[in-house]
């Protein structure tokens, strides 16, 4: 367990007030464990050993539990003395207590302990803490058994269970994503599991295996640069090596509990330059042969890029939006709180999955790459992704327009959309409930002007979509700072010369 806690073992004599006493007298988080409940280490660690800026509580996923989750937070909790309206899930009776939240707390539990309810002083702490409105990050138990049962005997074959598990088969589980793409999780992920082990055996950290994954992709791109068949065969399966060691950083990462924020940008933006990268040399590729497929290549880079920045932002405009219905606290002895499920109903697996493939995410879309480019060449890759993208398209954005127009008309109250506008002056996005999509669209915006210009010089080539992608990993590197709530730094964006400043500056260096 990570010195940096203090912990308690919660028993039916304890109370909120020896709670409250221990975290007002220290700087450290505090871990809260009921005596029964039984659970294995990998899952305990989910609050010992991750970094965690809130608090947050373990969960199992149980129909009509006697905890609702929405958002990947608490939102409603139960007691002897309170009861949920829906529930989602169980609380399993482990809690990590944050001090960076400690102004929030204290006075919550103070609230809480004058009324003297009834009822286990680990289910009235996070009673007391949604009801306060404070944010408990919900962390799922899966694939394990775990029990907070009054039944010794119950307790005592579930012990019994986990003593029978391999914890290091579990770790590994626990650290592949489930709900990961269609391929990803039925094909590349199986092999990803293998070299995470070995990545673990050898020691590797996260950062090696992403750049080592980064070096195989810039190799495939040079493979598919040549242009003949063999070179094509073997970029398209360097490609797919590159995408399966990419499982592995983050398999690693929440295998030995190794997070940074290096890691997580150096992931997201190695994966934008090996794709876009990849269309380069397919089109230099085609170059060689003498045919001009410039234009193709970039304009698929564009549409990633616009559905890449109108993913991240609508999902998370759609976090921001739910964490504002988080703001009206709940009297403390109210028996029911009100609180309802916001998410829809989980669909069929079959549905489920036909959702994921049509959503085109990365494993689908490097996989009709590599086929397409093996099968017809660069230009049917051109031809075959620009119709699957843009079917995936309309698909999603039917749905996002939907749940766009049942959002409240009014302003994101958070500047994740102005940190990316890249407009001098510009402080506030220009729509309310659609400002999701005005990165996506600025940016459309500015390629087409740009490859407009391009054409007319007759300028086509890598100069040119080095010229494009420089400019797109800019954008990238704003929806990233954007996503962690930072704002690139004012002379770094004044460097860029801002979206009016660069396409000024291009097309009067052409024009020369």
């Amino acid at each position: 367990m990570s010195g940096a806690l203090d912990s308690l073992t919660v028993t039916a004599e304890t109370s909120l007030l020896e709670i409250l006493e221990l975290f007002k007298g220290s700087t450290k988080d505090l871990l809260l464990i009921d005596e029964r409940t039984i659970i294995t280490d990998p899952h305990l660690e989910l609050l010992t050993d991750y970094p965690r800026s809130t608090s947050a509580a373990l969960v199992a996923i149980v129909k009509n539990g006697n905890t609702l989750v929405r958002q990947n937070r608490v939102a409603s909790a139960s007691s002897k003395s309170h009861k949920v309206t829906i529930g989602n899930r169980d609380f399993v009776g482990a809690l990590r207590l944050s001090q960076k939240q400690r102004d929030l707390i204290i006075p919550a539990l103070e609230n809480a302990i004058a009324f003297k309810a009834k009822g286990n002083a680990l289910d009235l702490l996070l009673v007391a803490l949604v009801r306060a409105t404070i944010k408990v990050d919900a962390v799922d138990v899966l694939s394990a058994p775990w029990s907070r049962s009054d039944d010794s005997l119950e307790r005592e074959r579930v012990r019994s269970e986990i003593k029978g598990l391999n914890i290091a088969a579990l770790r590994l589980k626990m650290a592949n994503r489930a709900n990961d793409g269609f391929f990803s999780v039925f094909f590349l992920r199986k092999f990803s599991k293998i070299l995470t082990w070995v990545a673990v055996k050898v020691g590797a950290t996260p950062n090696q295996v992403t750049l080592l994954s980064f070096a195989i992709g810039l190799y495939s791109a040079y493979s598919f640069s040549r242009g003949t068949f063999l070179a094509t065969l073997l970029g398209a399966i360097l490609l797919q090596v590159s995408i399966i060691v990419d499982c592995v950083d983050g398999e690693l990462a929440r295998y030995t509990r190794k997070f940074s924020k290096l890691g997580a940008w150096l992931d997201a933006v190695t994966d934008r330059v090996k794709e876009y990268l990849v269309f380069l040399g397919l089109a230099y590729g085609a170059s060689l042969e003498g045919r001009n497929l410039w234009i193709p290549a970039m304009a698929m880079m564009v549409i990633q890029t616009f559905r890449h920045l109108s993913d991240y932002n609508f999902a998370q405009s759609v976090k921001i939006r739910a964490e504002d219905k988080f703001t009206t606290p709940v009297d403390f002895m109210a028996e029911f709180d009100g609180i309802v499920p916001t998410e829809r109903e989980p669909k069929g697996r079959l549905r489920y999955w036909l959702g994921k493939i049509i959503q085109f995410p990365i494993g689908e879309r490097w996989l009709v790459i590599s086929a397409s480019a093996v099968i017809g060449g660069a230009a049917f890759t051109f031809t075959i992704m620009p119709i699957l993208a843009f079917i995936s398209a309309f698909v999603v954005f039917r749905g996002r327009t939907i749940r766009t127009k049942e959002m409240e008309k009014k302003h994101l109250k958070s500047s994740l959309i102005v940190n990316q506008s890249d407009l001098l002056g510009v402080k506030a996005s220009f729509t309310r409930r659609v400002s999701w999509i005005e990165p996506s669209i600025l940016r459309l915006i500015e390629s087409l002007v740009l490859i407009a210009i391009f054409i007319n010089q007759d300028v086509l080539g890598i100069p040119s979509f080095i010229i494009l992608f420089s400019i797109i990993f800019h954008h990238y590197d704003n929806l990233y700072r954007a996503l962690q709530n930072e704002r690139k730094p004012l002379w770094l964006s004044a460097l860029g010369l801002y979206l009016g400043g660069r396409i000024l500056l291009i097309g009067l260096a052409l024009l020369a």
